[in-house]
């Protein structure tokens, strides 16, 4: 069975495979280190996002102490705009944790297709500044803030459809004043998102994840990346050593309240930035309502390589 269940996973766990009470339906992504896919658990009707750790990483033990860490992290923050852990556990070597399944696209998947006004990309800060407040409370850094790692779910609460945020994928968080998994000097995350302080492996803050954060409104607002390069670690060094383009130099009409808040919590330096998430998405929300109604509808998306 052990053989078997390796080998099916080293590519994709065909549908019809059981772990952990666990029965596969179909692969939804694949990862750094983890497949996810939608599952039914044995005596239930309602299906499940099952995660499961990569067959080349579960002999490594920093590999499966980071996804244990994940699972247990993610047992522990109970908020509405976290993804919730249901069961954790390991079958004959096969490490996998059972979570909400988001039924909705990723932020990443949206940008691809739609774009983002100052009021509709505030739909997408509150509630993820909201997880992060809360996890920071916790003493928990994410860490790797990217559209990638936001999902949205479209709900229907008595006849109202809406959507509802969530945050996901704490597999790179750190617990402040816990032993690091990783080398000294050795940096984690992904580089277009990176903060300054991340790229250069110093300590982390708070403030390291509301500079994530706000590299994705600068990418939800005006379409594009602050920087591009050819190469992980030039985009990296740039995030240390460049000024990001002024969102109005991208687009004239970007208001000019909307461009201080971004450039503000995208400063190289953490004590420059807001103190919290949700400072800075209530920074934001205070230059949308000083807006013109017709501003706060627009679309300031520039072309992403000008």
């Amino acid at each position: 069975m052990l053989d078997k269940l390796r080998k099916a996973a080293t590519q994709q766990l065909p549908p019809g495979t059981e772990i952990g009470g666990f029965v596969i339906e179909k692969q939804l992504a694949e990862g750094g280190m983890g497949s996810v896919y939608q599952a039914s658990q044995l005596g239930f009707s309602e299906p499940v996002a099952l995660k499961i750790l990569l067959p080349e990483y579960s002999e490594d033990r920093e590999y499966r102490q980071r996804f244990q860490q994940e699972a247990m992290l993610m047992q522990t923050l109970r908020h509405p705009h976290i993804v919730p852990i249901f069961a954790f556990g390991e079958e004959h070597g096969v490490m996998f944790f059972a979570m909400h399944l988001v039924r909705g696209p990723s932020l990443f998947e949206l940008l691809l297709r739609r774009r983002f006004s100052p009021l509709t990309g505030w739909q997408i800060l509150n509630p993820v500044a909201q997880a992060l407040d809360y996890a920071h409370k916790q003493r928990i850094i994410h860490r790797d803030i990217k559209p990638g790692n936001i999902l949205v779910e479209a709900i229907d609460r008595q006849g109202n459809r809406g959507n509802h945020v969530f945050l996901s994928d704490f597999g790179l968080s750190k617990v402040v004043g816990a032993a690091s998994l990783t080398k000294t000097g050795v940096s984690l995350g992904t580089p277009h998102y990176m903060a300054p302080e991340q790229v250069m492996g110093q300590p982390l803050t708070s403030q390291t994840d509301v500079y994530s954060l706000a590299v994705v409104m600068y990418e939800v607002l005006t379409g594009r990346l602050p920087f591009y390069g050819t190469k992980p670690q030039e985009v990296a060094f740039k995030h240390v050593d460049e000024a990001p383009p002024s969102p109005r130099s991208l687009h004239p009409d970007f208001p000019k309240s909307l461009e201080q808040v971004l450039m503000r919590a995208l400063s190289k330096f953490a004590r420059d930035r807001y103190a919290t998430a949700g400072e800075f998405s209530m920074a934001y929300a205070h230059a949308v309502q000083d807006m013109e109604p017709e501003a706060r509808k627009f679309e300031y998306w520039a072309d992403p390589f000008n």
